[in-house]
């Protein structure tokens, strides 16, 4: 039982390595992150406005994307599963950095921005919507390869 717990944490720790360098090498610095259209939520006309409902990417590859509330409006974007399935590298709201290792939501208490930098760890089609907002068109989907 202990050669088996020791071979699981030793394919536990290759297997997170492994992304983790992958993400290193796909830091902005080595201009490996491919820039998402930025999620826009709000416009100046419409509270419930949020473009755009469809992202397609790719298993492995590095992305920076920006969620931005354009209207005085709160807005609480929340994708469990999308987030279950990444590797989050930081987040950057403002000034400030934040790194951790997992994520439940988005909240804009008004305007501003928060840009999300992670890899892609899972294939699968996630779903992320505006927490309440469901019925006035505020759900998208993430489709991965």
């Amino acid at each position: 039982m202990r050669i088996f717990k020791a071979a699981t944490l030793a394919v536990g720790l290759l297997v997170s390595g492994g992304i983790a360098a992958q993400a290193q090498t796909l830091d902005p610095a080595y201009h490996g992150l491919e820039r998402l259209e930025p999620l826009v939520l709000g416009s100046e006309d419409n509270d419930f406005y949020m473009e755009p409902k469809e992202y397609r990417l790719k298993v492995g590859q590095g992305y920076r994307w920006v969620l931005k509330a354009a209207a005085d409006f709160e807005y609480g974007v929340v994708a469990p599963e999308f987030f279950r399935n990444i590797w989050i590298r930081k987040i950057e709201v403002g000034d400030a950095e934040i790194k951790t290792s997992s994520l439940d939501e988005i909240e804009f208490e008004d305007e501003g921005e928060a840009e999300l930098f992670f890899v892609m760890v899972r294939p699968g089609t996630y779903e992320f919507k505006v927490r309440g907002m469901e019925s006035r068109g505020m759900v998208g989907k993430i489709i991965v390869e």
